[in-house]
């Protein structure tokens, strides 16, 4: 008879006293049986089965402590080797507790490995696939953030068989052998993310600061670090390395425990624009809030552009370097130049790829003056002390043109040369003998203040290098002639009463200096007067002076041919680009005609004029 099962030592026992018993009994028949007739029993015995014992001790496949917790969502898995004495399959079964696990009976040895045991109280936290005896066996499942899962739970192993007569597990539950793989395991909950926010608006070059309202559930061990990463967009996240693969912005550093913060420090070019900002709640173990991420875009502000005295360059018609000058008698000297650069933080180039630097303000102006007058507005425009690009071409005509191109977002600047005139009245800064003190301690400078798309202007800058402005003292004769009259020889005009009109169309106050030729009836440019006392009238016969004066008067200044001689007509500076409103001055001229002269007729000769600087004192001058 064959019986299904394995036999234990005490069923050995048992059988062997029954067979002695037999033995014994047997004997005593077969003598018996010489007494008396013959006779004979059958024997029957039940061998019980046994449970599959460890052969390895169970074990975490991945250990699962306080300091290496299994993420919550994760799977954690269980491994051992059972061994059962028949060789029959087993399970490997992983219970919350270490009350007694109950073996199921398989429908009959045919069905072996399909009827797995279950645990005998608390949670059940996996069995296994029916195990070929002397094979590994592996539990797995997936923790939660939910009961039954905690942070913390012990687990106790058996391995078991189905026998169909007599299931059995081991008696006595293993929970491993090893500090990092035995029970009980550890589920990481996830930090928990609110609210995610920054400071901005931020200017480029800035420093702008992530918030986050945030904390970790965590205790045993003491509360998970937790820390804070931000991405530019929300597909840039990388949950196997916890940071952004592309577009990241920022992340917290060190770690913290509550309400994880991150700073982004822009950079020195960045277009004025709404950024995308996604907020990431990772734990120290790596695992991620729930609420991740969360969108709160940051905004980078408009900032005016901006010029630096060392990018303006200002010089005159002669070339860089070059003072300033005016050189057109009563006109516009062309040709001065201003060169300079703009810069915008938020780059040359919009987003819209066209300019982020659209204008300028442009003034050109002596130094006493200042930008808070001549203010870039056209508002007070002077020719003689405050040119200002905001008036326009017809009034100034100032020239400007770019000198670059945008090429490309990462760049901040924009040069720009501008050609322009100077009227003959601007004010001279020079230091000459008689440029009144407070002029000739100033100078001449360059204003620039740069206007964005957003008509942002910056801060006007001037000019680190500033030049002077070189005095140009200038006359013109109104009337082409001097007309003495009708004089007999011998006789004088009794009083200096012909005039000639000097206007003054230089920038500085004005003096005159007079000479002349020889009177006679046959004078040109090409032809001299001859020495004749006949026929010709000496120039030093011609007297003339500031003032009406009798012609004897040895205040008047008589003429020579060679030698200048100084008028002071103390002719204020002009102030007035009109025609109308130049200041002048006359000079008073009477003429002798000597008695020697003999031939009658019209006689002609040739003033001269030149303009002298005033005295300081006679220009009129006011700061």
């Amino acid at each position: 008879m064959r019986t299904a099962g394995k036999i234990t030592i005490v069923t050995a026992l048992v059988g062997l006293m029954v067979f002695l018993v037999a033995f014994v009994f047997d004997f005593g028949a077969k003598e018996l049986s010489r007494v008396s007739a013959a006779g004979s029993a059958s024997t029957t015995l039940t061998v019980l089965n046994t449970p599959p014992a460890f052969t390895l001790n169970p074990y975490e496949v991945i250990g699962s402590s306080t300091s290496t917790p299994t993420n919550s969502g994760d799977v954690i898995q269980w491994s051992a080797i059972g061994t059962d004495s028949n060789s029959a399959p087993y399970f490997l079964l992983v219970c919350s507790t270490n009350a007694s696990p109950t073996a199921n009976a398989a429908v009959d040895l045919g069905s072996l490995g399909t009827a797995p045991p279950v645990c005998g109280g608390g949670t059940q936290w996996g069995v296994s696939t029916s195990t070929v005896s002397g094979t590994l066996a592996t539990v797995s499942t997936t923790t939660t953030e939910v009961a039954p899962f905690a942070e913390v739970q012990n687990w106790f192993a058996w391995v078991c068989d189905d026998d169909p007569t007599n299931p059995r597990c081991n008696n006595i539950p293993s929970q491993g052998d090893y500090a990092t793989s035995s029970s009980p395991f550890n589920v990481n909950r996830r930090p928990v993310l609110t609210d995610f926010y920054n400071n901005g608006p931020v200017d480029p070059a800035g420093t702008l600061t992530f918030f986050s309202t945030s904390t970790d559930p965590d205790v045993v061990g003491g509360e998970d670090n937790i820390y804070l990463v931000v991405c530019q967009t929300n597909t840039d996240y990388n949950p196997t390395t916890n940071t952004c693969d592309t577009n990241f912005l920022s992340s917290t550093s060190p770690a913290v425990l509550l309400n994880a913060t991150a700073v982004y420090n822009l950079a020195s070019i960045v277009r004025d624009d709404v950024y995308g900002a996604y907020g990431y709640i990772v734990d120290e173990h790596g695992h991620e809030a729930s609420a991740n991420p969360i969108n709160y875009d940051f905004v980078v502000n408009n900032v005016p552009p901006q010029v630096l005295g060392g990018d303006i360059e200002l010089y005159g018609n002669a070339g860089p370097g070059s003072n300033l000058v005016v050189s057109i008698e009563a006109g516009e000297t062309p040709s001065s130049t201003v060169n300079f650069t703009i810069r915008d933080a938020n780059s040359c180039l919009n987003y819209a790829s066209s300019s982020e630097i659209t204008d300028f303000q442009l003034v050109v102006f002596r130094s006493g003056v200042g930008t808070s007058t001549c203010d870039g507005t056209g508002a007070n425009y002077d020719p003689n002390k405050c040119y200002d690009y905001a008036v326009g071409p017809t009034v100034w005509n100032a020239t400007c043109t770019a000198t670059t191109t945008c090429a490309s977002p990462n760049q901040d600047y924009m040069d720009y040369t501008c050609d322009f005139p100077l009227w003959f009245l601007a004010e001279p800064t020079d230091v000459g003998i008689s440029t009144p003190a407070a002029l000739a301690a100033q100078n001449w400078s360059a204003g620039v203040a740069g206007i964005d798309d957003d008509y942002a202007t910056g801060t006007m800058a001037t000019t680190s290098n500033p030049k002077e402005l070189i005095s140009f003292s200038a006359l013109s004769i109104l009337a082409a002639e001097i007309a003495y009259g009708a004089i007999e020889p011998g006789s004088n005009s009794g009083t200096l009463n012909a005039t000639s009109t000097a206007l003054n169309v230089g920038n500085t106050g004005l003096d005159q200096e007079a000479k002349g030729t020889a009177m006679c009836g046959t004078y040109s440019l090409l032809t001299e007067c001859p020495n004749s006392a006949t026929s010709t009238i000496p120039d030093n016969q011609q007297k003339f002076s500031s003032t009406s004066l009798s012609y004897g008067s040895l205040l008047a200044n008589t003429m020579s041919s060679t030698t200048y001689a100084e008028v002071e007509l103390d002719v204020p500076k002009t102030t007035s680009t009109s025609s109308a409103s130049f200041q002048q001055a006359k000079t008073y001229w009477g003429i002798a005609v000597p008695i020697t002269i003999s031939l009658a007729g019209a006689y002609t000769g040739l003033n001269t004029f030149i303009a002298k600087t005033a005295e300081d004192v006679d220009w009129n001058w006011t700061p």
